[in-house]
Parts: C-alpha cells; structure tokens; sequence
C-alpha cells in the first residue's frame, strides 16, 4: 500500500471521528491500514502474538517483510 493510499484512509478515518464514528474509525484504522513491520515486531515483543491477532490488526506488510508465519515463530 503506497504512502499516499494511507494517507486517504486515514483522512476517511478523520472524518468518521469527526462525525462520532469513533468505533467505526478505529475499525478502520486496524483493518484497512497496515501496521508498520517496525511496529508490529515491537508490538509482538511488548504485547504478544495475541494481542495482535485478536486485535484484527492488518499485518500485511509485517508478513511481506517476515515471512509467513512470522507472528506464532
């Protein structure tokens, strides 16, 4: 996902809030916009596997980076 891709979804997320979506924002945020490798690595260490998966965190980028199956390694 490019930079500007984020970008306009984190706008559309703004708006949502902005509107008192929050709930529907933060649905957005953690489906739609992948999380940085850097962060989700860090958030694995700090928080655990579980965390991430029950959160419903999009770990696309963390994956093309890590590998498949990087997150229960």
């Amino acid at each position: 996902m490019t930079l500007h891709e984020k970008l306009a979804l984190d706008m559309q997320a703004l708006e949502l809030r902005k509107q008192g979506k929050i709930e529907e924002a933060e649905k957005m945020e953690r489906e739609m916009i992948p999380m940085s490798p850097y962060m989700a690595k860090w958030a694995k260490k700090r928080l655990g596997a579980n965390w991430l998966i029950n959160g419903g965190w999009n770990l696309s980028e963390a994956e093309a980076e890590f590998g498949p199956g990087w997150l229960t390694q």
